[in-house]
Protein backbone atom coordinates (compact mmCIF):
# COMPACT_ATOMS: atom_id res chain seq x y z
CA UNK A 1 0.00 0.00 0.00
CA UNK A 2 1.11 3.54 -1.34
CA UNK A 3 1.11 6.41 0.91
CA UNK A 4 -1.14 7.72 -1.20
CA UNK A 5 -3.89 4.74 -0.90
CA UNK A 6 -3.49 5.34 3.18
CA UNK A 7 -4.35 8.76 2.71
CA UNK A 8 -7.29 8.33 0.06
CA UNK A 9 -8.69 5.58 2.97
CA UNK A 10 -8.36 8.31 5.80
CA UNK A 11 -10.30 10.48 3.54
CA UNK A 12 -12.91 8.06 2.45
CA UNK A 13 -13.53 7.25 6.34
CA UNK A 14 -13.92 10.75 7.40
CA UNK A 15 -16.26 11.51 4.64
CA UNK A 16 -18.36 7.92 5.56
CA UNK A 17 -18.05 8.96 9.31
CA UNK A 18 -18.94 12.54 9.03
CA UNK A 19 -22.55 11.46 6.70
CA UNK A 20 -23.23 8.94 9.53
CA UNK A 21 -23.39 11.81 11.93
CA UNK A 22 -25.24 13.89 9.74
CA UNK A 23 -28.12 11.13 9.13
CA UNK A 24 -28.15 10.27 12.71
CA UNK A 25 -29.34 14.12 13.53
CA UNK A 26 -32.03 13.85 11.05
CA UNK A 27 -33.30 10.26 12.77
CA UNK A 28 -35.49 11.00 15.58
CA UNK A 29 -34.67 9.90 18.31
CA UNK A 30 -37.57 7.77 20.52
CA UNK A 31 -39.39 9.11 23.22
CA UNK A 32 -38.31 7.92 26.34
CA UNK A 33 -41.74 9.25 27.75
CA UNK A 34 -44.11 6.74 25.88
CA UNK A 35 -42.38 3.42 26.68
CA UNK A 36 -44.64 4.13 30.36
CA UNK A 37 -47.15 6.22 29.42
CA UNK A 38 -50.50 4.10 30.15
CA UNK A 39 -52.51 2.81 27.33
CA UNK A 40 -54.91 4.29 25.40
CA UNK A 41 -58.48 5.14 27.02
CA UNK A 42 -61.05 2.86 26.04
CA UNK A 43 -64.96 4.86 24.80
CA UNK A 44 -67.99 4.08 26.79
CA UNK A 45 -69.12 1.75 24.03
CA UNK A 46 -65.81 -0.38 24.37
CA UNK A 47 -65.84 -0.48 27.99
CA UNK A 48 -69.35 -1.83 28.15
CA UNK A 49 -68.23 -4.47 25.43
CA UNK A 50 -65.55 -4.97 28.21
CA UNK A 51 -67.70 -5.51 30.73
CA UNK A 52 -70.48 -7.74 28.83
CA UNK A 53 -67.73 -9.59 27.95
CA UNK A 54 -66.66 -10.45 31.36
CA UNK A 55 -70.13 -11.01 32.35
CA UNK A 56 -70.47 -13.82 29.84
CA UNK A 57 -67.34 -15.25 30.63
CA UNK A 58 -68.22 -15.54 34.22
CA UNK A 59 -71.53 -16.94 33.34
CA UNK A 60 -70.41 -19.32 31.11
CA UNK A 61 -67.69 -20.64 33.17
CA UNK A 62 -70.55 -20.97 36.07
CA UNK A 63 -72.21 -23.19 33.12
CA UNK A 64 -69.04 -25.64 33.48
CA UNK A 65 -67.02 -24.23 30.19
CA UNK A 66 -63.47 -23.62 30.51
CA UNK A 67 -62.03 -20.69 28.80
CA UNK A 68 -59.37 -21.24 26.08
CA UNK A 69 -58.81 -18.22 24.40
CA UNK A 70 -59.80 -14.83 24.61
CA UNK A 71 -60.47 -12.31 22.16
CA UNK A 72 -58.63 -14.00 19.22
CA UNK A 73 -57.99 -11.63 16.35
CA UNK A 74 -57.44 -12.13 12.29
CA UNK A 75 -57.47 -9.42 9.63
CA UNK A 76 -60.80 -12.20 8.70
CA UNK A 77 -62.17 -10.36 12.73
CA UNK A 78 -62.32 -11.27 16.01
CA UNK A 79 -63.85 -14.25 18.16
CA UNK A 80 -64.65 -12.51 21.89
CA UNK A 81 -64.48 -16.21 23.53
CA UNK A 82 -63.10 -19.73 23.03
CA UNK A 83 -64.81 -21.99 25.51
CA UNK A 84 -63.89 -25.91 25.71
CA UNK A 85 -67.29 -27.76 27.15
CA UNK A 86 -66.38 -31.41 27.06
CA UNK A 87 -64.54 -32.50 23.78
CA UNK A 88 -65.99 -29.52 22.27
CA UNK A 89 -64.87 -26.08 21.17
CA UNK A 90 -67.17 -23.50 21.35
CA UNK A 91 -66.71 -20.02 19.93
CA UNK A 92 -68.58 -17.63 21.45
CA UNK A 93 -69.77 -14.30 19.85
CA UNK A 94 -70.86 -11.94 22.91
CA UNK A 95 -73.50 -8.79 22.19
CA UNK A 96 -74.76 -6.36 24.29
CA UNK A 97 -77.86 -3.70 23.46
CA UNK A 98 -79.09 -1.18 25.69
CA UNK A 99 -82.23 -1.10 23.63
CA UNK A 100 -84.21 -4.04 21.92
CA UNK A 101 -84.60 -2.05 19.28
CA UNK A 102 -83.64 -3.58 15.26
CA UNK A 103 -84.35 -7.19 16.55
CA UNK A 104 -81.77 -6.57 19.38
CA UNK A 105 -78.41 -8.20 20.67
CA UNK A 106 -79.06 -11.64 19.22
CA UNK A 107 -80.03 -10.56 15.73
CA UNK A 108 -77.29 -8.12 15.35
CA UNK A 109 -75.29 -11.29 14.25
CA UNK A 110 -75.95 -11.31 10.60
CA UNK A 111 -74.65 -13.43 7.71
CA UNK A 112 -71.54 -11.00 7.26
CA UNK A 113 -70.71 -11.38 10.91
CA UNK A 114 -71.45 -15.03 10.66
CA UNK A 115 -69.09 -15.38 7.89
CA UNK A 116 -66.30 -13.52 9.98
CA UNK A 117 -66.79 -15.54 12.52
CA UNK A 118 -65.96 -18.50 11.10
CA UNK A 119 -63.06 -17.40 9.10
CA UNK A 120 -61.18 -16.28 12.53
CA UNK A 121 -62.21 -19.71 13.44
CA UNK A 122 -60.53 -21.41 10.92
CA UNK A 123 -57.53 -19.05 11.42
CA UNK A 124 -57.33 -20.11 14.68
CA UNK A 125 -57.74 -23.95 14.35
CA UNK A 126 -54.95 -23.63 12.13
CA UNK A 127 -52.48 -21.26 13.32
CA UNK A 128 -53.24 -22.07 17.65
CA UNK A 129 -54.64 -25.08 18.09
CA UNK A 130 -52.47 -28.49 18.73
CA UNK A 131 -53.24 -31.85 17.82
CA UNK A 132 -56.22 -33.04 15.99
CA UNK A 133 -59.53 -31.10 15.33
CA UNK A 134 -62.49 -31.27 17.60
CA UNK A 135 -65.68 -30.75 17.11
CA UNK A 136 -67.08 -27.00 17.13
CA UNK A 137 -69.78 -25.13 17.37
CA UNK A 138 -70.66 -21.52 17.44
CA UNK A 139 -72.67 -19.63 20.36
CA UNK A 140 -73.86 -16.15 20.83
CA UNK A 141 -74.50 -14.63 24.10
CA UNK A 142 -76.86 -11.56 24.20
CA UNK A 143 -77.32 -9.01 27.00
CA UNK A 144 -80.39 -7.36 26.49
CA UNK A 145 -81.25 -3.96 28.97
CA UNK A 146 -82.96 -5.17 32.17
CA UNK A 147 -83.06 -8.87 31.30
CA UNK A 148 -81.04 -11.82 31.36
CA UNK A 149 -78.39 -13.19 29.42
CA UNK A 150 -79.42 -14.90 26.32
CA UNK A 151 -77.40 -17.39 25.32
CA UNK A 152 -78.15 -19.15 21.93
CA UNK A 153 -75.87 -22.72 21.42
CA UNK A 154 -75.28 -23.80 18.09
CA UNK A 155 -76.31 -20.35 16.98
CA UNK A 156 -75.40 -21.08 13.22
CA UNK A 157 -73.60 -23.97 11.50
CA UNK A 158 -70.87 -23.49 8.76
CA UNK A 159 -73.24 -25.08 5.81
CA UNK A 160 -75.49 -22.72 6.03
CA UNK A 161 -72.86 -20.02 5.45
CA UNK A 162 -72.83 -18.92 1.15
CA UNK A 163 -68.71 -18.48 0.62
CA UNK A 164 -66.99 -20.60 3.29
CA UNK A 165 -64.66 -22.60 2.33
Amino acid sequence: MTAADTQADVQAYALAHAAQRRAARRRPRPDRRRETAPPPRRSPAQQAGDRAESEALAHLRAAGLVLVARNVACRAGEIDLVMREGAVLVFVEVRARARGRYGGAAASVGPAKRLRLARTAAYFLRTCWKGPLPACRFDVLAFEADAPPRWIRHAFSLEALPGFR
